[in-house]
C-alpha cells in the first residue's frame, strides 16, 4: 500500500499567522479590574480627605486612620491581580503586533514582560515605547495618500497619567518620612490624595487604551 503526501502535515515551523490570539477575553477580564482599581482608588482619596481633617483636629484620629488603612489594604489587594492579567494582556497583544509588523520591533516578545520587572522606567518609558509601536502595528493601514493611522493618543494618555501618579505617590511617602509636625504630614496626605486622583483617572484611562487596542487586533 502507498501513501500520498498530500495529507501529511507540513514540516517545520507552524505559520506565523498562528501565533495570532486575539486579546478581547483578556480585555474584558481587565475592564472589570481596572473598574475596580478606579473604585479603590476613589476610596482612599476619601479616606485621604478624612485623614488629612483628622491631622487638623477636625475630627477623631482613630477611626480616620482605620478608614485609611483600610482603604489603602483594599487598593493593593485589586492591584496584584490587575498587575498580573494586564501584564499577560500585554504579552498577548505584542506578540499579535509581531505578526502583523515584525519590522517594528528589536527585541522579542519577552520583553513585554521583562520591562515590569525594571521599575519606574520599565512601567514608563520602556513600557510606552513598547505600547507605541504595538498600537502602530495593530492600527488599521490607510489607503496610500489619505493621511495618518489611528491617532496613538490613548497610549500616551494612559502612560502620562500612570507615570503622574506615580512620581505623585513617591513625592508623598518622601514628605511623609520627612515630616516632623503635623502640618508636614498633612502635606503628605494632600499629595497622596493628588496621587489617587491620578491613578483613578489612569486606570479610566487604561481602559481606553485596552478596549481599543484589543478591538483593533481582533479586527485583524
Amino acid at each position: 500500500m502507498s501513501f500520498g503526501t498530500r495529507s501529511l502535515p507540513p514540516l517545520g515551523a507552524p505559520p506565523v499567522r498562528s501565533l495570532l490570539r486575539s486579546p478581547k477575553g483578556l480585555a474584558t477580564a481587565l475592564t472589570v479590574l481596572l473598574g475596580v482599581c478606579a473604585a479603590t482608588r476613589t476610596l482612599m482619596l476619601a479616606a485621604g480627605l478624612n485623614r488629612y481633617e483628622a491631622l487638623g483636629g477636625a475630627v477623631d484620629p482613630e477611626p480616620s486612620w482605620r478608614l485609611f488603612s483600610m482603604a489603602m489594604s483594599l487598593a493593593l489587594l485589586v492591584m496584584v491581580p490587575t498587575a498580573v492579567v494586564f501584564i499577560v494582556w500585554f504579552h498577548r497583544v505584542r506578540v499579535n503586533a509581531g505578526v502583523f509588523a515584525p519590522e517594528l520591533f528589536r527585541r522579542g516578545a519577552g520583553w513585554a514582560i521583562g520591562i515590569w520587572f525594571v521599575p519606574f522606567v520599565g512601567w514608563t518609558v520602556l513600557a510606552h515605547g513598547i505600547a507605541t509601536r504595538v498600537w502602530t502595528a495593530s492600527a488599521p493601514k490607510p489607503p496610500r495618500g489619505v493621511g495618518a493611522s489611528v491617532s496613538p493618543v490613548p497610549v500616551t494618555a494612559w502612560s502620562g497619567a500612570f507615570g503622574a501618579a506615580m512620581l505623585l505617590s513617591l513625592a508623598s511617602n518622601r514628605i511623609g518620612d520627612k515630616a516632623l509636625t503635623e502640618a508636614g504630614l498633612r502635606d503628605a496626605v494632600l499629595v497622596g490624595m493628588a496621587s489617587d486622583l491620578v491613578y483613578a483617572v489612569a486606570a479610566g484611562l487604561a481602559v481606553v487604551f485596552v478596549r481599543r487596542l484589543s478591538a483593533m487586533q481582533s479586527r485583524a
